[in-house]
């Protein structure tokens, strides 16, 4: 069977406009896999997912008390991927009877990369004040920085690989995974898009699935000018994000569209639309696909 790597971005487990509950969190991962089902048919089937909603409520417990020491970013990441991973190959062994995995998995990075000088990405709570060096100021307050470098190696892919030819489900690179330079954890994040770009280009995946928060990606987002795009090639897309970048902007559609560019190739396609119509979209009748 051909191979999909198919990445759950946070909103999909976790509505931002959602109290977080474990209720509610159960609720969403089971209606989220009950979309997944279409794709069991004709694929092995491998699963990555954000955490930002999840390592936000983390660190908010952890700054809670002092009566127990903090983790490091690192260790938070790997306790989200087995907290998120579970739920998962829970729901996908109850509703699908398909076996599932997770693998903590480990993303390698450069010591090097032009991110660390220039920390950009924001995590965890909202503060009143600055109360940390690493700290940019947005509407809501204050919130930290850390580093976000590209990710250059998948350290468990053998490991990976061996699994999925056993027939399971694999979920891995949860949260873009944990970054390390040797050997060890470092203070940063990787960006989920860009991970799961790299485990599907080293998979040698057919199709590669990105469910987000909506149904297409679209010209002019969010106005009352909106236009779909509903097919097109890689060579387009390449075209309109060089000729547009306001229109794709980092923190939104551009991770994943130059994750798609990167992974594309001859036979290879990319799916960009809402859990709930996967299934259309599969059919190319709903979603934004590249190929």
């Amino acid at each position: 069977m051909k191979i999909a790597v198919i990445a759950l971005g946070g909103n999909a487990l976790q509505p931002s406009n959602e109290k977080w509950t474990y209720e509610g969190l159960e609720r969403n991962i089971n209606k989220t896999v009950l979309h997944l089902a279409p794709l069991f048919a004709k694929y092995k089937v491998v699963i990555t997912h954000g955490n930002g909603p999840e390592v936000g409520n983390l660190l908010i417990q952890q700054h809670s008390t002092k009566e127990v020491p903090e983790m490091p970013l690192d260790v938070c990441d790997a306790m989200t991927q087995g907290q998120l991973g579970y739920l998962l190959q829970r729901s996908i062994r109850n509703n699908l009877k398909k076996k599932a995995i997770t693998v903590v998995t480990q993303v390698e990075v450069d010591k090097n990369d032009r991110a660390f000088k220039n920390p950009t990405k924001p995590i965890g709570p909202f503060y009143k004040e600055k109360i940390e060096k690493q700290m940019i100021k947005q509407k809501a307050g204050w919130r930290k920085v850390v580093p976000s470098p590209k990710p250059k190696r998948i350290i468990e892919i053998e490991e990976i690989k061996s699994l999925i030819k056993k027939g399971y489900t694999v979920i891995a690179c949860g949260g873009g995974g944990i970054p390390v330079v040797n050997g060890k954890g470092v203070e940063s994040v990787i960006d989920k898009d860009y991970s799961t770009q790299l485990l599907a280009s080293q998979l040698k995946a057919d199709l590669l699935i990105f469910l987000t928060d909506t149904d297409y990606v679209y010209f002019n987002y969010g106005t009352k000018n909106a236009v779909p795009i509903a097919r097109i090639k890689p060579k387009e897309m390449s075209k309109v994000l060089v000729s547009f970048p306001e229109e794709f902007k980092e923190g939104s559609m551009r991770p994943k569209i130059e994750a798609s560019l990167k992974f594309l190739s001859k036979g290879k396609k990319v799916i960009i639309t809402k859990p709930e119509l996967l299934g259309k979209a599969l059919k190319e009748k709903a979603g934004t696909m590249i190929k």
